[in-house]
């Protein structure tokens, strides 16, 4: 080494030392909070340091050091945490859900060893905030108020993230798991409560349903059409025109009545621009249906399709005037003060068809018993709608991010119902005729294929 370069590193060596002086004690204590024992927490911020030397000229700017500095040491916890982990069996994983399979024999070593490599896999292709909180759930056998205090973040975050990789762990382990699940697509919106509910309800019991979120109607119904779900909560119109389209289905029940509103920011809505949730919507058979009663009131609107989970923020950005969809999107905008409810969709048409429950038709014959235990479930789930308010409230709450509160609210005030849910095909035929009227639908629905009452 010449005398240029030693000089070179003895300085950086001196600012390195300066830097750390006045930070170790917090460092030390962050490392212990983190690994619950002093001597890990020494080993490892030696670590840390060392590596911290090492990338020192990765440092933009010297104020940003002490940042800099706590997560490297955050990084080298959790690592060694995931390296040290507990020794645990398989059977942890059913702690949130079972993962295993059923007919795996715990006395095979192979198959277990199979096992961990699959769950192994499955967490590196998760993202690293889930994969952080699997590993430290799943594997190294940590509690949920333990893993709070270790990654520092709210006990109701670790939940949530463990409840958002589950049915992506559940999907990536399907093989492993041996059985066959029936893969369900819902939107955040209220109209879906029932399967959420159905879903919270049946985890304790089976693993047998995969719940699949979707932010527009579009991705969903090209997942059903393409057969990456097996079933939906579906708008009726959306679902018909799919049969149409070359996708059959099979209507088995309702998914609610009743549930829309229209919010608006404005005090007319003549020649005024409308968010509705797709061409293939309940909305613009309603909105077409009130236009045809009221003349003079509610002709000119001009549509537009508006994903229920952007019609707020279009709203405040003046995109659009109004919005006309599924709660609580309406109630919420209430709430903040950016619109004012100007009728709710039972008012318009009381007890009307919206969502529906579609299951692929070869997903019905090929799983009949899947599919009946599937409904019993739902059934289920209305009768805790109808008793315990509070519980299907956080459940949406768990499901779609949405206060629990706001949730609680569009349930007493009844905005939505789930009465009556069995497959209605006079129903189901005056609501197609109104959608053919509206113009929304260009051809009949062959109700005798589309409705079916086989699992009711």
């Amino acid at each position: 080494m010449d005398s240029t370069q030693y000089a070179a590193e003895s300085e950086d060596s001196r600012t390195f030392s300066k830097l750390i002086s006045g930070l170790m004690p917090g460092i030390l204590a962050r490392a212990k909070r983190i690994l619950r024992s002093r001597e890990d927490a020494r080993d490892v911020v030696q670590e840390s340091l060392l590596i911290a030397f090492s990338r020192l000229g990765q440092l933009r700017a010297v104020e940003s050091f002490p940042a800099w500095l706590n997560a490297i040491v955050d990084s080298q916890c959790h690592r060694y945490l995931r390296k040290r982990g507990r020794e645990v069996s398989l059977a942890e994983l059913e702690r949130f859900e079972p993962l295993a399979p059923k007919s795996l024999d715990p006395a095979s070593s192979y198959e277990r060893l199979c096992f961990r490599a699959a769950v192994n896999n499955a967490f590196v292709q998760l993202s690293d905030p889930l994969r952080d909180v699997c590993q430290l759930y799943f594997e190294a056998g940590y509690a949920v108020e333990e893993i709070s205090d270790i990654l520092s973040v709210k006990q109701g975050t670790v939940r949530k993230r463990l409840h958002s990789a589950h049915p992506l762990l559940a999907d990536m382990l399907a093989e492993q798991m041996g059985e066959t699940a029936i893969r369900v697509g819902y939107l955040p919106i209220s109209d879906h409560l029932l399967g959420m509910v159905a879903h919270r309800l049946g985890k304790g019991r089976s693993s047998r349903v995969r719940m699949k979120r979707f932010l527009s109607w579009s991705a969903l119904s090209d997942a059903l059409r393409q057969g990456r779900i097996d079933a939906a909560f579906i708008m009726a119109p959306l679902a018909m025109q799919l049969c149409n389209s070359g996708t059959p289905l099979k209507y088995i029940m309702d998914g609610h009545h009743d549930g829309s509103a229209l919010a608006t920011s404005v005090d007319k809505l003549q020649g005024k621009l409308v968010g509705v949730p797709g061409p293939y919507s309940t909305h613009r058979v309603l909105l077409d249906k009130l236009a045809q009663e009221r003349p003079g009131h509610w002709d000119n609107i001009i549509t537009a399709d508006t994903n229920p989970s952007y019609a707020i923020s279009s709203l405040k950005r003046q995109i659009i005037d109004a919005f006309f969809c599924a709660e609580p999107w309406s109630t919420k905008c209430v709430c903040e003060g950016g619109a004012d409810v100007l009728i709710h969709s039972k008012e318009m048409a009381p007890g009307h068809l919206c969502c529906v429950v579609a299951v692929r038709e070869d997903f019905c014959r090929d799983h009949a018993d899947l599919v009946n235990e599937y409904v019993r479930v739902l059934f289920l789930a209305r009768d805790k709608l109808h008793t315990d308010i509070e519980y299907c409230a956080e459940t949406q709450a768990m499901y779609t991010g949405v206060p629990s509160e706001l949730a609680a609210r569009v349930l007493e005030e009844k905005i939505i119902t789930f009465d009556d849910l069995r497959p209605d095909k006079k129903r189901m035929v005056d609501f197609m005729h109104l959608t053919m009227a509206s113009g929304v639908l260009s051809y009949i629905c062959d109700m005798d294929t589309f409705v079916c009452s086989d699992f009711c």
